[in-house]
Parts: C-alpha cells; sequence; structure tokens
C-alpha cells in the first residue's frame, strides 16, 4: 500500500495524504483528515515519522514512458546517493506540467533535502516556465534542473552537448555523400530541439549546404511523428534523415517497411540516444550516444554538496560530450570525380 494508493481510495491528492500523514502543517477539513487516516489504518499504512526524520532523502521527477536515457540518469542518481548516504524517492510524471508541479508540492510533503527535475516537454510553452520557478521558490529546496532547460530558471544545469551531438551526426550523413539531408525535430520549445537544430544548421553552413528549412519536420519525440515526418521529407526528395531521438527514428523504420524501403539504401537514418534497440534493429542504427548514468552521477553529486552547503558559489552548466555510434543505417553515396 502506498499513498497514491491510499489517496485513490479516500478519493484525496496524494500530497494531502502525504501532509496528514506525516503531521504537517495544512489547511485540510477534519472530516477529510480523518477519512484519510482511516483508510490508511484499515490498509494497514504505517508511517515512522521519527525513522523518516533521520533519512537523507533526495526526490527525483521523472517524466513516465520509460525512456531509456532517462532510466540511465535515474541509476547513476541513484548509485551516488546511495555512495553517499542519501536514499532516493523516484516520482515518474507524465509530460505535463499540471502534473508535475502536484508532484513537486508532493517531494516538499515528504520531507526530501532536495530535488532533481527533469522536467516534461511543455515546460516552455505558454506560462509554464513561470509556473515552475514560482513552485520550485516555494518549495525552498535545493534543486537542479537534468537534461532539459526550462527558460528564465537560473539554476545548476546537467545536460549532454546537444549541439555537439547533432553536428557529428549531420557531418556524417554530409561526409557519406548525402546532399538532401532531412531532421525530424522535437517540440519547437524545448531546450533539447533548439540546440541540436543548432548543430544541424552549423554543421550544413560548414560544409557549405543549403539549409532549407522545409527539409526541418517538427515532431513530438515519438515514433508516431517519426514517421509521419518521414512520409514528408520522403516526398521531399531527401535521402538521408537524422531524427533528434530514436524513438522517431523507429518511425522511419516503420514507413521505409510500409513503403518496401531498404533503410541503409533508399534512405539514411541516425536517431540520438543509443537506446538497447539501435542494436537489433535491421540494419543497426547509427545514433548519438548520451552518457546518462554520468549525467546522474553529477547531478547527484552538485546538489548534495549544494544540500550540505560544501558548494556556495554561483550556477553551473555541466555539459557531457556525446558519441557518435556507427552502425549500418547510413549509406555511403558515390561520389562523382572529374
Amino acid at each position: 500500500m502506498t499513498i497514491r494508493d491510499i489517496a485513490k481510495e479516500a478519493g484525496v491528492s496524494p500530497a494531502s495524504v502525504s501532509l496528514v500523514l506525516n503531521d504537517k502543517p495544512c489547511r485540510i477539513a477534519d472530516k477529510t483528515r480523518e477519512r484519510i487516516l482511516e483508510t490508511a489504518k484499515e490498509k494497514g499504512y504505517i508511517v515512522n515519522r521519527k525513522q523518516v526524520k533521520k533519512e537523507k532523502v533526495i526526490g527525483v521527477l521523472i517524466p513516465e514512458g520509460g525512456k531509456y536515457f532517462h532510466t540511465r540518469c535515474v541509476e547513476g542518481i541513484c548509485i551516488y546517493n546511495s555512495i553517499h548516504g542519501y536514499k532516493t524517492i523516484t516520482c515518474q510524471v507524465d509530460e505535463t506540467t499540471d502534473k508535475c508541479l502536484g508532484d513537486i508540492e508532493l517531494m516538499v510533503s515528504l520531507n526530501v533535502q532536495g530535488i532533481i527535475l527533469i522536467p516534461p516537454l511543455d515546460m516552455n510553452i505558454g506560462n509554464n516556465n513561470e509556473r515552475f520557478k514560482e513552485a520550485l521558490s516555494k518549495s525552498k529546496l535545493p534543486f537542479l534542473l537534468l537534461d532539459h532547460a526550462i527558460d528564465r530558471i537560473f539554476c545548476d544545469f546537467i545536460t549532454a552537448d546537444n549541439k555537439s551531438g547533432a553536428y557529428m551526426a549531420t557531418e556524417h550523413l554530409i561526409l557519406a555523400g548525402h546532399e538532401r539531408i532531412g531532421v525530424i525535430a522535437g517540440i519547437r520549445e524545448v531546450y533539447n530541439t533548439r540546440k541540436r537544430l543548432e548543430g544541424y544548421k552549423e554543421a550544413m553552413v560548414f560544409y557549405g549546404k543549403s539549409i532549407i528549412e522545409e527539409n526541418i519536420y517538427y515532431g513530438d519525440y515519438r515514433g508516431d511523428t517519426g514517421y509521419s515526418g518521414a512520409d514528408y521529407l520522403w516526398k521531399r526528395g531527401v535521402t538521408a534523415i537524422f531524427c533528434m531521438n530514436d524513438e522517431m527514428a523507429l518511425g522511419v523504420y516503420a514507413f521505409a517497411r510500409d513503403k518496401g524501403l531498404t533503410i541503409g539504401d533508399d534512405i539514411s537514418v541516425i536517431g540520438f540516444d543509443d537506446t538497447p534497440v539501435c542494436k537489433i534493429m535491421s540494419p543497426p542504427l547509427t545514433s548519438v550516444a548520451q552518457p546518462g548514468d554520468l549525467m546522474g552521477k553529477k547531478a547527484a553529486e552538485v546538489l548534495i554538496k549544494r544540500i550540505e552547503k560544501v558548494d556556495k558559489e554561483g550556477f553551473r552548466n555541466n555539459y557531457f560530450a556525446p558519441q557518435l555510434i556507427e552502425r549500418k543505417s547510413v549509406r555511403i553515396m558515390e561520389i562523382e570525380t572529374c
């Protein structure tokens, strides 16, 4: 039985359950409080408050969906936390700001000492960035952002060098002889999308290739937009596609299968993240790898130093170098010689 189970049974939010069970000051009505306590008692839920207060805990908010890269980040966080005497509470949230803000409140009610946040994909849409800024400030906890940046929130930030990774991918396609290179990008407002697009454009300019805006298709980092993006770009006559994550590259593979095209021959593809599925795809997918475990460890290190006031300097951005993993999804074009 978990706090979420009790919340569902009592018809209240997980944050309300946590506040009541931990005897925290709140404006919850007496009848609601009694209902929560009665439900917890019926279900055999016990909270040892003294033990909870002794624990050193870091909260991690991670988007739902089982993304391999984010899972690797959490593994790194847990390893570093464990070595340094901290426990880890991981809360998976869907890709919406509304849900994530509620879970920030939940983490506060669970008495965590700090928060590592991988923000949802709508973090910079509308006024969501301001809502995050208010919620994180209100928490009064040390926090940092991992992988995704939120506009106008200044804090420690851990990420891969997205621009460099995209440059590597685009350069690989150019050196393989491709002239018509398309991109299946992510959501425009996402930091990673912007940086990866900068890397693509910088490589195209460096090698004297024309940047055709119509050859950039914006998706949402999901496989179905990889499929629709491949359909759009194939009709535009591109011979190679740089996908901003492996999931959208899977969509390109699905499109090629349905249209009777051969990846690595009729059309070339490069992904981003280097998930395990890349090795077993047919043909194996060339992809840009990010060191998720190392990024997670660094995030935990930075946050613990903030919690323990070891590091009192200004906030820093920490960038990790990506690596291009070459496989069989890119065709080497024949280059005419004089």
